[in-house]
């Protein structure tokens, strides 16, 4: 249950999109090209390992198991009306969240079109905050259903 609980939690993608944005980040600069590579190995490192852990979990749970390369995120817990209404809220959540985030974030890309680092600072930023809305978001509903 310990496994299904980590490969369904939002904290991998996320981390693995921080991962990348960081990679995004130092390969710009060219004097962090070792951090960088760095950066690039442990970002296909744990990419590899959550594959490795989720044919593992499909292996020994054949009934419920979780797509990879699905089109619906695997945080999704959709597995009766009371999970489709957590997902639906977390998702309203995010809706709602993108909906003052976006603006604000094309404003700061044109104001600051001139610095390369800002751009990809703010599209980690969204989806950073993305993750953020909907994993606070499941944890206060289910934690006041238990």
């Amino acid at each position: 249950m310990l496994l299904k609980k980590i490969l369904r939690s939002p904290l991998i993608p996320m981390s693995l999109f921080i991962l990348l944005i960081t990679f995004l980040l130092l390969s710009i600069t060219n004097s962090m090209v070792g951090l960088a590579r760095l950066c690039f190995g442990v970002l296909v490192f744990c990419m590899f390992l959550w594959l490795f852990l989720l044919k593992l979990y499909n292996h020994k749970h054949p009934d419920s198991q979780i797509k990879p390369f699905g089109l619906i995120p695997p945080e999704f817990r959709e597995m009766d009306e009371g999970e489709q209404w957590v997902t639906y809220r977390a998702c309203r959540n995010v809706y709602i969240y993108y909906s003052f985030a976006l603006p604000i974030v094309a404003g700061i890309c044109f104001l600051f079109s001139g610095h390369l680092l800002i751009p990809i600072c703010s599209i980690g930023a969204l989806g950073i905050g993305q993750y953020l809305v909907y994993w606070f978001t499941t944890y206060r509903i289910l934690k006041r259903v238990e």
